[in-house]
């Protein structure tokens, strides 16, 4: 029988769960958050590594995005296989003293990985509802193995994330539902006016990579995109016989063109925002202030525009001037804009913020969401069904359409809409394994050829990271 820990430990172990728990609290990024949980409960049950398995209820499957020390970046089982499955389907601590000889433990991962598992104390994640989550999982007790104190100490630890995962959750969807909110807003213009779809967008992009650049906090960017998403809906108000007028306005139609900067402010004044949110009607609107004092529409000076504001007045100019042609302009190349923004210093615009923009090149960005690589990437893939694999073999096939967000390929069969696929990417520098849904499959032809997309779906923090680098082009 394993030794009972002195009260010293105790009181030792339950000021570091209080402490972690206060961090939990505090940790709204669920990414962030797993990682912390699974480190300090590693630290506090002195075990080697630990991992957090989530219930996906939509495929009825356990996922974990937590693996210390392992390139696997993401794992996926059934929700009633391995001991995180049982913890889950039981509702009930599991201690393993001798992982091999544990019909459940799935021998498969530590081929992998070159991990050699030898103990597993696992415990069940359930929220205030009393639905089981997830599974906190802890490998190999760092003296011995997992004993009963330590089964007390799981429980704790648990009961503790669950709440913490489940507010995290709550408040990513929260900011999800807000944030698409905000983006059908403005897609509302692009559907009214399809020659300047895409502006609101673009223009968040290039006022990111301005406030990125000056070290703005994560919630002060937060307030630039959503302004950006928004500074336009303002032109809801104007009429179609001005708003998509061909050619030049008339200095009547350009005050009621002008007037959509005061109906910005007037709908985002109407919006309740939270603390951190409150600026965004001021942003929005004034992204036609100049800070001498010149622009529209409440002749704002600089003293009287933030940082923010000045930031969207600069991505909103060069964004407007390099815009695709017009019915009433032609675009301007970079080297143009850039000159008018050069000679708008510190009259029309900011000097700090134009330097910002021009010397890091921050105006350098794909002006399509995602760029498309031209290039032949061979891939193979097998088809999941109910959770089974379909394929014997892989289907080797290849593709020249592919982004960070899918790919499409052409396959002899069809594939079902919603059907998940294994695939693995043969890049020039190595191969990569994603999980896809099939979101389009379309006959091409009357061959038998069917045109495949497919979309990833939970993409790794590191498989996006080499496609970025895969996808990053040095031109506007």
């Amino acid at each position: 029988m394993a030794k009972k820990p002195d009260n010293q430990k105790q009181i030792k172990d339950v000021a570091a769960i209080l402490e972690v728990s206060k961090a939990m609290m505090a940790e709204k990024d669920p990414d962030r958050l797993l990682n912390l949980i699974v480190d300090k409960a590693t630290q506090v049950l002195e075990a080697e590594r630990g991992s957090i398995f989530l219930v996906d209820f939509d495929t009825k499957e356990l996922y974990s995005r937590i693996a210390q020390d392992v390139e696997i970046a993401e794992i996926r089982i059934p929700w009633d296989k391995g001991i995180a499955g049982s913890a889950v389907q039981t509702r009930k601590i599991i201690n393993i003293k001798d992982a091999y000889q544990d019909p459940r433990f799935n021998k498969e991962i530590d081929k992998k990985t070159g991990y050699r598992t030898r103990n597993i104390l696992c415990g069940p994640l359930i929220n205030h509802k009393d639905e089981v989550i997830g599974s906190l999982q802890l490998l190999n007790k760092k003296d011995g193995s997992f004993n009963d104190y330590d089964e007390s100490l799981i429980t704790a630890f648990s009961a503790q994330a669950a709440v913490a995962i489940e507010n995290a959750q709550l408040y990513q969807e929260l900011e999800l539902t807000f944030k698409s909110f905000l983006k059908t807003l403005s897609s509302t213009l692009d559907a009214r006016d399809q020659t300047t779809a895409g502006h609101s967008e673009r223009v968040a992009r290039y006022a990111l990579n301005i406030a990125r650049a000056m070290g703005f906090s994560e919630e002060e960017m937060k307030v630039i995109d959503y302004a950006a998403a928004l500074h336009d809906i303002g032109k809801i108000a104007v009429r179609d016989d001005v708003l998509l007028k061909p050619g030049k306005l008339t200095p009547e139609e350009y005050k009621k063109m002008q007037s959509h900067a005061v109906k910005t402010k007037e709908i985002l004044d109407n919006m309740f925002f939270s603390r951190g949110l409150r600026a965004i009607p001021h942003v929005a609107s004034s992204h036609h202030e100049k800070i001498d004092g010149s622009g529209y529409p409440y002749g704002l000076k600089e003293s009287q525009l933030s940082k923010a504001a000045r930031i969207m007045a600069v991505a909103d100019v060069y964004e407007a001037l390099t815009a695709a042609d017009r019915p009433y302009k032609k675009a301007m190349t970079p080297e143009q804009a850039i000159a008018i923004l050069e000679q708008g210093k510190g009259t029309h615009f900011d000097a700090e913020i134009v330097d910002v923009f021009i010397k890091k090149r921050l105006y350098k960005i794909e002006r399509r969401k995602f760029f498309r690589m031209d290039a032949t990437i061979p891939l193979e893939y097998l088809v999941q069904s109910d959770k089974k694999q379909v394929d014997d073999q892989p289907v080797k096939t290849e593709t020249t359409n592919i982004s960070p967000v899918g790919l499409i390929f052409s396959s002899q069969r069809s594939l079902a809409l919603g059907m998940i696929l294994e695939l693995v990417l043969h890049l020039p520098e190595k191969d990569l394994k994603v999980r896809g849904k099939v979101i389009r499959n379309d006959p091409k032809g009357s061959q038998h050829i069917y045109q495949v997309g497919v979309e990833f779906i939970n993409l790794a923090a590191k498989q996006r990271d080499v496609l970025s680098g895969i996808f990053l082009v040095d031109h506007v």
